[in-house]
């Protein structure tokens, strides 16, 4: 057990200011900021990529889709190495790689000449830099300085998801359109390390403990070595990964997370080849599409992450499910441009929180000691529909000529994903069955 004297200063930056506020707040901030970079300049802008890639190199979307599939095998990998790497050492030496990496990858992707190439690279920018930076990182070290107002802390630093994803469309369509795809590549690089590496190495800190402090801001009574009980707060239950393995709500979890994912990654990586060749839209006509549906999803995160802390959170999440498993069936059952409204409203403001409820659900049911652990290792599980779904869309739209068959699929698996996550209730740890 620490002493008082032992406690390290509370919060201390540059070796001499203490923020007047509790430095959870600016774990937040930093956070949201490597959200933005992370999705504005990853996956959900890649797509803006892809014509003119393929006017210039001639590939096929299946081809170009094979990125996204080389950076799920990367990372299927990788994830369960850097989850342990994550409790124990933080996030800050993860972040700070993930930021140099991104930075290097995408610079790389200017100069690709051959299929291969862009396939190598994007999996580095992705495996080794955009998840360690924010995708991975973010929610375990924000679920580490907060338990009471969990929902709320990620849904704000999450918000850089969507906000980013809704700025970058704009930026990277005009930037597409202004200097070529291949430069904007090199800008976005460039922009990675020199905006997040220095933001990373001085703010980021581990957890509350380290530096004195309790999670929310509460006042210590005791301070000790591995768990603590104090008034005021939330006293949560801590799992291990083999604890959290044998539960039965994890398997659920992560059933209806892949069965989602068919319908999610179909609207998220093929929405804009959607306009571009099925519709017949221009990259920049598209980029406002995504941007409105990123809108609405930023519209929604701040009351998700308020509702997620007062009813259970699987029937949020289930909530969710439901308005990302509607967005590929209204933009095939619906004549363009009368599809717009409802799909930005279901896909965007009711679907367009995954990335909260996704960590927020297993930091609620597992605890806080363990969750980069637990994340990291089940992150080749959801990685799982990533790998093969949007592959398969594509495939079938070089195929057919058409996304009508692929998107419909995907809607009916994340309508069933919604009865599975329901059967999801929290599971009861072994100290809890003694009671």
């Amino acid at each position: 057990m620490n002493t008082e004297s032992e406690i390290p200063p509370k919060g201390v930056i540059f070796g001499r200011w203490t923020p007047p506020f509790f430095y959870g707040w600016i774990i937040v901030a930093v956070v949201f900021l490597a959200e933005f970079v992370s999705t504005g300049m990853g996956q959900i802008t890649v797509p803006l990529f892809f014509k003119p890639m393929s006017n210039e190199l001639g590939w096929s979307l299946t081809q170009l889709t094979g990125a996204i599939t080389a950076q799920s095998l990367a990372g299927m990998f990788l994830s369960p190495l850097i989850g342990p790497l994550l409790d124990r050492f933080g996030a800050r030496p993860i972040m700070a790689f993930g930021a140099l990496s991104a930075g290097f990858g995408l610079i790389l992707l200017m100069n690709v000449t051959e299929v291969w190439q862009f396939w190598l690279a994007y999996a580095v920018v992705g495996a080794l830099g955009l998840h360690e930076l924010g995708q991975l990182t973010g929610p375990v070290v924000v679920a580490k300085w907060f338990v009471r107002q969990r929902g709320r802390t990620i849904a704000l630093a999450t918000w850089g998801t969507v906000f980013g994803g809704a700025v970058m469309a704009l930026v990277v369509g005009q930037l597409i359109g202004a200097v070529g795809w291949r430069s904007t590549w090199g800008i976005m690089g460039l922009s990675v390390i020199f905006i997040m590496l220095p933001i990373v190495l001085i703010f980021v800190r581990r957890q509350p403990e380290d530096l004195g402090l309790l999670p929310d801001g509460d006042q210590p009574s005791a301070l000790k070595s591995s768990e603590h009980s104090f008034e005021g707060n939330v006293e949560e239950l801590q799992w291990t990964l083999s604890e959290a393995f044998r539960t039965k709500a994890l398997w659920l979890i992560v059933a209806g997370l892949n069965l989602v994912s068919l319908s999610a990654g179909a609207v998220n990586l093929h929405m804009v080849p959607f306009f571009t060749q099925q519709i017949g839209l221009s990259t920049k006509g598209a980029s406002y599409i995504l941007t409105a549906r990123l809108l609405g999803a930023t519209l929604s995160r701040l009351p998700w992450g308020f509702v997620a802390e007062r009813i259970p959170v699987r029937f949020a999440l289930a909530a969710v499910f439901l308005g990302r498993s509607l967005g590929p069936l209204i933009l095939i059952g619906i004549p363009y441009p009368y599809c717009l409204a409802p799909f930005v409203f279901f896909s965007g403001f009711i679907g367009g929180t995954i990335g909260l409820m996704q960590p927020l659900i297993f930091a609620n049911y597992y605890g806080r000691a363990f969750l980069g652990t637990i994340q990291g290792a089940l992150r080749p599980l959801l990685m799982f529909s990533q790998l093969v779904g949007p592959l398969l869309v594509a495939a079938m739209f070089d195929y057919l000529g058409t996304f009508d068959l692929a998107f419909l699929i995907s809607g009916i698996l994340g309508l069933v994903a919604i009865l599975v996550v329901c059967f999801a209730s929290p599971p009861r740890h072994r100290i809890e069955e003694r009671i």
